[in-house]
């Protein structure tokens, strides 16, 4: 074979092959982007869902210190001790 035969088959053969890792390399870049794409999503959701959380906790958390809620079961159970009382003594 003449050498300058050869090296057309040579260059034919690269030739094709990065166009094939070309069009292989882009299918692939396409998919890591809508896995990305999609991932990004699943943050912004988690994002927006902890903040919501957090405003709950904040809500929860105000709700406890203020005393409301201890308060309202101590007096529960000195309100149902006085009707008792109250209702001895009648």
């Amino acid at each position: 074979m003449d050498e300058v035969l050869q090296a057309n088959i040579f260059f034919f053969i690269a030739s094709f092959g990065v166009v094939v890792f070309t069009i292989l390399a882009c299918v692939g870049l396409y998919y890591v982007i809508k896995i990305l794409r999609s991932v990004q999503h699943i943050v912004d959701r988690i994002e927006k869902g902890s903040g919501e959380l957090a405003e709950d906790i904040k809500h929860l958390r105000m709700y406890l210190t203020e005393g409301s809620l201890i308060s309202r079961v101590i007096g529960m159970f000195f309100s149902q001790g006085r009707k008792r009382r109250t209702d001895d003594t009648e």
